[in-house]
């Protein structure tokens, strides 16, 4: 079973791809969070521009499902999302929020695959806010990759 959001906040807008096959246009970030998995315990893809709004959504419907406590393991897929307008201040405001949700319900452990540049930079930064490989988070290129440390995290 997973939740799926596809919609913005106000002032945003969500463009469905051109029917000519040429790029999508997307503003604002999309997500859909899966529980069960192994070895994860929640899959997260994130895709789309990536704005705090967003991420501010995704927590909300994170932590709002009853399914989510403390412990889990969460794998986050994303490679398709686009964080290349936002400012180091954004991905610290960004980070603030996964801390402030981690207090309440800390990880076991946090996997994050960002297979692309424009993913990867964001990732690598909002990390290392949340405190590097103290925060038990580890960036991936690949899923396999993300999966293998998973199943290794006790």
């Amino acid at each position: 079973m997973f939740l799926r959001q596809e919609y913005a906040c106000p002032g945003e807008a969500v463009l469905p791809p051109p029917l000519s096959g040429g790029e999508a246009i997307i503003v604002g970030l999309e997500f859909e969070i899966e529980f069960g998995g192994s070895p994860q315990d929640v899959t997260i893809t994130a895709w789309g521009a990536a704005d705090i709004a967003g991420y501010l959504r995704m927590c909300a419907a994170l932590t709002a499902d009853p399914r989510f406590r403390p412990g889990l393991s969460i794998l986050v897929e994303q490679s398709g999302l686009d964080m290349s307008q936002c400012t180091d201040a954004d991905v610290e405001q960004i980070a603030q929020s996964l801390a402030e949700r981690d207090w309440n319900f800390p990880p076991r452990a946090v996997a994050v695959v960002a297979a692309t540049p424009e993913s990867s930079a964001g990732a690598r930064l909002g990390i290392s806010f949340l405190g590097g490989t103290q925060s038990r988070r580890r960036l991936f290129d690949s899923r396999d990759e993300a999966a293998a440390w998973l199943a290794g995290q006790s």
